[in-house]
């Protein structure tokens, strides 16, 4: 799956930049993860992007993904850094 950046760039999608995006948002907000909460994270917005079935995907669109999946799991400081950061 392709990512379409905000400038209008394609990347490889890389489900490691997402775990290090919460990681740095769980950080900024002291509410460091452990890494299974993250790898859970990382596995259910994975899933859900993978249901999303496109060829490629905007950035904000992986935003909103990575915030309704930080709420839902009860992180919703850590999704108001990761929102805040656009990270």
């Amino acid at each position: 799956m392709k990512v379409i950046k905000r400038d209008g760039r394609l990347q490889e999608f890389d489900l490691s930049r997402i775990r290090t995006s919460i990681d740095r948002a769980s950080d900024d907000a002291n509410q460091p993860l452990n890494e299974s909460d993250i790898e859970n994270l990382a596995k259910s917005i994975e899933k859900g992007l993978k249901n999303y079935q496109k060829d490629s995907i905007h950035s904000d669109i992986i935003q909103k993904f990575v915030l309704r999946e930080l709420e839902k799991q009860g992180f919703k400081i850590v999704a108001e850094y990761y929102n805040q950061g656009k990270v």
